[in-house]
C-alpha cells in the first residue's frame, strides 16, 4: 500500500531542474542551427539559379525588384511569311529588310518573336516584338501595359544603357483586329558610349486575347522612318480567336 510522506518511507527526489534547462537550451540550439542551416541551402539553390539564368533574362533581379514577374522563354520557332506568338501575329513583310530578333527584349514576356533592323551608322537596333505576358497574377491589359513599362527599362534590352524613362502615357484604348486593348508610350533615355542618338520611342500595347498578348516596339528618337514601319507593323496585327 502507498504510504504518507513523512511515514517512514524516503521522500521522492526533486527533479534536478538545472539538468532539465540544459537539455532545453541544447535542443534549441540546435533546432536553431537545422534552421540556419536551411536558410542557407535555400539561398544557396537561389544563387546557383540566378547564375545559371540565360543572358536573354540577364535583367532578372532588377525587374524583381521593380515589380514584373517571373521572365519567361523565348521562341525558338523560326520566322517564315508571319511572326506568331500565341494567338498574336503580323506578316514578315511588314517590316522590309529586318531580321529575326535571337532574344526577347521584353523582361516581362513569354514566348516572344520579333524582328530588329541594325540603326544606320549607330550600334544600337529598332524592334518590333509580340509575345503573351508573363506576370505572376493575371491582370488587365491597361495595367498589363503600364507595368512593361518599367519591365522593358529594367530588362536585358537597357541593362547597359541606364534607360532612363520619362513621357509616359496613361493606358489608352485601341482596337487590335477587332479585340479590345490598351496601348502605353514612352520615351527611354540611354547613357552608353559611342551612341550619338538620344534613346528610344517605346511602344507597347496589351491585348484582351486569351491567353494574353502584347505587341511592343522600339525606334530611336526623332527616326520618323523606323517609325513608320513600327506602325505599319502594329496596323497588320491579327488576332486569332480559336488559340
Amino acid at each position: 500500500m502507498n504510504q504518507p510522506f513523512g511515514s517512514g518511507a524516503p521522500a521522492p527526489k526533486r527533479p534536478n531542474r538545472a539538468l532539465w534547462w540544459a537539455v532545453g537550451v541544447a535542443v534549441v540550439l540546435v533546432l536553431a542551427v537545422a534552421v540556419a542551416a536551411g536558410v542557407v541551402v535555400v539561398r544557396s539553390q537561389a544563387a546557383d539559379g540566378a547564375r545559371e539564368a540565360p543572358s536573354s533574362i540577364a535583367g532578372r533581379s532588377t525587374t524583381a525588384a521593380a515589380g514584373c514577374g517571373t521572365p519567361g522563354r523565348s521562341s525558338t520557332t523560326p520566322v517564315a511569311e508571319r511572326v506568331v506568338s500565341g494567338p498574336l501575329s503580323f506578316p514578315a513583310s511588314a517590316a522590309p529588310g529586318w531580321k529575326q530578333m535571337g532574344y526577347t527584349t521584353v523582361a516581362e514576356s513569354v514566348e516572344a518573336q520579333g524582328l530588329y533592323l541594325m540603326v544606320p551608322g549607330e550600334p544600337w537596333q529598332a524592334h518590333v516584338e509580340i509575345g503573351m505576358t508573363n506576370f505572376d497574377a493575371k491582370v488587365p491589359s491597361d495595367e498589363a501595359a503600364r507595368r512593361l513599362i518599367p519591365c522593358i527599362a529594367a530588362g536585358a534590352a537597357y541593362n547597359h544603357g541606364a534607360a532612363r524613362v520619362e513621357a509616359v502615357t496613361a493606358p489608352e484604348a485601341v482596337v487590335v483586329d477587332g479585340v479590345r486593348a490598351h496601348r502605353v508610350t514612352a520615351r527611354f533615355l540611354v547613357d552608353r558610349s559611342g551612341l550619338s542618338l538620344a534613346g528610344d520611342v517605346v511602344t507597347v500595347v496589351v491585348i484582351d486575347s486569351a491567353p494574353q498578348a502584347y505587341f511592343e516596339s522600339d525606334t530611336p528618337i526623332g527616326d520618323t522612318a523606323l517609325a513608320a514601319v513600327a506602325q505599319q507593323v502594329f496596323e497588320q496585327l491579327k488576332v486569332a480567336r480559336d488559340v
